[in-house]
């Protein structure tokens, strides 16, 4: 009984020695949407372990936080009775960017409007001394971050905290600097570029323009904005290329399987699916729907959580495509039903995308190609019809049709007939779901979950304190050193004046030898 009882105590204390000791985390991002879904995730799982995770945020949004993360603890700033602009103004952008036409310079527009709201969030955040002053007395042991358009960064940097980074990607490749990684045009797709690895000599031209724009424009728009926002609010020695150059571990929300080979640093991880929970049986109603599709199955439709509806004629042409098809659809739509709406489409307002992805009935997904949802259909195997609306839309369904379980339609110029046509050709071809197969049985053998991979990093960059021996020397050094181009210049002065040694002595040695002959010849006669 003793010995049992010894037993199981030192199997408890064998456990908790594994566990990194209870740790304050600061969760610093000023995201909405799925950016704060993703970091608000890991979040949770911290807190379950024992940590106390406390969330910056504005006081307006504080019980509805608190009402769906209740594990979590929360320091605010701000009017409490005033809704930060931003979070009103997202709407409005996702939903005139989303399905516009009018091109760049319209998008443009509303970027810059959304960039300027973010911004004044950012200040109101920095230039709350009573909350900095908390924070720095806090004593936190790490700060935890999705970089965008934040200033956490920042106030890691202020409160001179081990930095952790959670993103997809940063849209103007401010990463690849803060990291120093290499970054080969030739087949290192540039975020938003909308490429794959296999580029034209056209797509290539077009990839070194996209990086070159991008990254001018992170320099010149981004960096300069935060860097003034923080000479007026916490100091002249704060700037958010240094910030992030401070990041001791980068949680990459992609991996190989979804992205494609390129450098990385030893302290960039993967964390690819780690908002995948474990699937849930459908509610009886929709399940009985499921089931009465018998062996055509089921087509899955939607068009992301932030897009509360879509215009008349184009919810029309793809309802007239769905009515169509011999498989039952579930479709996430709101508003007044589009009169071509087929008595085989089931619409809703919420569906649990995941759960539906993972049923046995599922043949298809009909996706605006939003980075979870991507990955979902490539962790539960089904293929997609891609209709990519914003943002990083068109990057993710340039990387699942190199995959070859995809196919995208644009959907400002399709017709209902090439969706119908579509739709059924990834049904119906068995390569498509061969594809999505193999891709499922990749992203599942893995000897860690990702959001064990997560919380792993996180704590043992909370244990040491930070990882600087994880950091290359490529972003302390400046261009010309990290080009080479000192170097360079040298070995091109010393050949340049070797060749002009020898450009020199030529007529001299010619001239000599030319002397030399001519004596020769007057001694001979």
């Amino acid at each position: 009984m003793m010995s049992t009882g010894f037993n199981l105590f030192l199997a408890v204390a064998a456990i908790l020695s594994q566990h990194v000791r209870t740790a304050d985390i600061l969760v610093a991002t000023l995201m909405f949407g799925s950016a704060w879904l993703d970091v608000a995730k890991i979040a949770e799982v911290l807190a379950s372990r024992g940590h106390v995770v406390t969330v910056l945020a504005h006081a307006s949004q504080k019980s509805d936080l608190m009402r769906k993360w209740p594990t979590l603890q929360y320091e605010t700033f701000g009017d409490p009775g005033k809704t930060p602009a931003v979070k009103e103004y997202l709407k409005t952008l996702t939903q005139t960017v989303a399905f516009s036409s009018s091109g760049v310079l319209d998008l443009l527009t509303h970027t810059n409007t959304y960039f300027s709201y973010m911004m004044e969030l950012n200040e109101e955040t920095l230039s709350d001394t009573q909350l900095l002053r908390k924070l720095k007395n806090s004593h936190y042991d790490v700060v935890l971050t999705y970089p965008a358009f934040s200033c956490g960064p920042l106030v890691a940097q202020y409160l001179d905290l081990p930095l952790v980074c959670t993103l997809r990607s940063l849209p103007l490749g401010q990463d690849i600097r803060a990291t120093g990684v290499p970054n080969p045009l030739a087949y290192v797709p540039t975020v938003l570029s909308g490429l794959s690895d296999k580029m034209t000599f056209l797509q290539r031209v077009k990839n070194v323009l996209v990086y070159f724009v991008a990254t001018t424009m992170a320099q010149m728009v981004i960096d300069k904005t935060f860097d003034d926002i923080a000479k007026r609010t916490i100091g002249d020695n704060y700037t958010m290329s240094a910030a992030l150059a401070r990041t001791d571990a980068w949680l990459y929300q992609s991996d190989l399987m979804f992205d494609f080979p390129k450098p990385m640093m030893p302290n960039m991880v993967s964390i690819a699916g780690h908002m995948a929970e474990r699937v849930k049986p459908l509610n009886e109603a929709l399940e009985k729907f499921m089931q009465s599709s018998g062996d055509d199955g089921v087509v899955l439709v939607t068009f992301g959580s932030m897009i509360a509806a879509m215009p008349a004629e184009i919810a029309d042409m793809l309802a007239a495509a769905f009515a169509r098809l011999p498989q039952k659809v579930v479709w996430r739509y709101t508003g007044t039903p589009p009169p071509s709406l087929g008595p085989n489409t089931k619409t809703m307002e919420w569906v649990p995308q995941s759960d539906l992805l993972a049923h046995p009935k599922t043949r298809a997904f009909v996706s605006h190609c939003g980075f979870n949802g991507v990955a979902e259909a490539m962790y539960h195997g089904v293929p997609v019809v891609g209709m990519p609306l914003m943002s990083d839309a068109h990057d993710n369904i340039a990387r699942i049709v190199a995959r070859g379980m995809a196919v995208s339609l644009d959907i400002h110029t399709v017709t209902s007939e090439e969706v119908y046509q579509t739709i059924t050709t990834v049904i119906s071809d068995p390569r498509y779901k061969e594809k999505a197969d193999k891709v499922s049985s990749h992203l599942r053998d893995q000897p860690q979950s990702p959001m064990e991979r997560a919380v792993w990093w996180i704590e043992h960059v909370i244990k040491h304190g930070g990882l600087p021996h994880l950091k290359s020397r490529a972003a302390e050094l400046p261009f010309y050193q990290y080009y080479l181009l000192d170097v360079i210049a040298l070995i091109l002065a010393v050949i340049s004046a070797v060749l002009m040694s020898c450009w020199k002595c030529c007529p001299f040695a010619c001239g000599l030898c030319k002397r030399g002959k001519t004596n020769t010849k007057l001694k001979s006669q």
